[in-house]
């Protein structure tokens, strides 16, 4: 019986370090944010702007979390990939995944300090993620079909 418990955790552990790392990062940043919200005086604009300390504090814990999801959460998809040869297909699809999550992220804590900028146009800031979303997005489904159907992302050259 022990034999087969050790096996098993021989099965997670190449995924284990990205996947702590992302999960500590992530948990450390989220009590660092409960705690700075909760200081007195947190909620005063900034003189001359609309934008308070909070948003900014929040704005900038955002981005770092972004970075983490981003950075661990991909050598989550690599390490998956290699652990186990079945995924090494969706490793892509699973990148995206935390890509998409991370470009959320950076939407959801800028919205509040952008907003008064796109104030005449509210339909620019979503159109402008969008867009940056799109790339990956076309790079990610290409790359699964083409996993899927066995070709190579490689392109060849006709010549006559």
């Amino acid at each position: 019986m022990m034999s087969k418990h050790s096996s098993m955790m021989d099965d997670f552990r190449p995924i284990l370090p990205p996947l702590i790392r992302l999960l500590a990062g992530v948990i450390v940043l989220v009590v660092i944010q409960a705690t700075v919200l909760g200081f007195p005086g947190i909620s005063q604009l900034i003189p001359t702007t609309s934008v308070t300390i909070a948003q900014t504090i929040l704005f900038l814990l955002g981005l770092v979390v972004a970075g983490i999801v981003l950075k661990f959460g991909t050598q989550l998809a690599e390490s998956a990939g290699d652990a186990w040869r079945s995924l090494k297909n969706w490793t892509p699809l699973l990148a995206y995944i935390f890509q998409m999550t991370a470009l959320f992220i950076v939407y959801e804590v800028s919205k509040p300090i952008v907003s008064p900028f796109f104030a005449s146009f509210p339909w620019a800031y979503p159109l402008l993620f969008l867009l940056v979303a799109l790339g990956p997005t076309i790079k990610v489904v290409v790359n699964t079909i083409n996993n899927l159907e066995g070709k190579t992302s490689t392109r060849h050259v006709l010549t006559n």
